[in-house]
């Protein structure tokens, strides 16, 4: 079985050293949105930044296949 990585970005990137075996890249798909959700759960303040969040889902290769990116945007009147 494959494995993927998830990487993050939020003012700061970190990168997962670990991976996931995963079947295949639509697994990957939703283990991102997944991952995203929580790291929001546990801390929603950290979208309070100009950086947003993004969760990168790379192949074995180190190739990306799919990101989510979640941004705040304040309207302000």
């Amino acid at each position: 079985m494959p494995r993927y990585f998830f990487h993050t970005r939020d003012g700061k990137r970190d990168l997962d050293d670990d991976g996931m075996e995963l079947p295949d890249a639509g697994a990957a798909r939703r283990e991102a949105v997944r991952f995203g959700g929580s790291l929001l759960n546990d801390d929603p303040d950290m979208l309070s930044n100009d950086h947003g969040l993004r969760v990168e889902a790379v192949d074995e290769d180190g190739a990306l296949c799919f990101a989510v990116i979640i941004l705040a945007v304040d309207a302000k009147g």
